[in-house]
């Protein structure tokens, strides 16, 4: 199924690949992922599986607005110490600065249809950042080994 999209495996610690945006996808490139953490000793990365699952499918949701024609693009980097997943999207980006002022104005905000996964981001990683005019977000996880 991602034969078209597989774009490299170019270490055992570094792994990038390309999806459309359709959430079928979701479940087989976490799929990947636990696996390639495996392989790479990473063995915290249960709640950052919530993390990204949350990242993917804003970037395919909200930045691509499920255009199939349009890619998400996803990057892990494994250290002996962290993991860096970078998932961009091809859409228009964001202002993710409002986006996380409103998750720290009110508790309310958390029950609002977006937003959650910002905030589900913020708890199950150790940082996160945006970058590309919140085109990309970067999730960074220490490893408790």
């Amino acid at each position: 199924m991602l034969d078209n999209y597989l774009v490299s495996l170019s270490t055992n610690k570094n792994f990038d690949i390309k999806i459309p945006s359709d959430r079928s996808y979701v479940p087989i490139v976490s799929k990947y992922f636990v696996d390639f953490a495996t392989l790479n000793n990473f063995n915290n990365f249960d709640s950052l599986l919530v993390a990204f699952e949350e990242a993917l499918i804003n970037a395919i949701v909200h930045g691509n607005k499920e255009d199939y024609s349009k890619d998400v693009r996803i990057t892990f980097e494994f250290s002996d110490d962290s993991i860096k997943i970078s998932v961009e999207n091809e859409g228009e980006g964001f202002d993710y600065t409002d986006a996380m002022l409103k998750l720290t104005q009110s508790q309310e905000n958390i029950f609002q249809p977006y937003g959650r996964g910002i905030f589900l981001i913020s708890l199950y990683t150790d940082d996160f950042y945006y970058e590309n005019f919140g085109k990309c977000i970067v999730l960074i996880k220490n490893n408790e080994n």
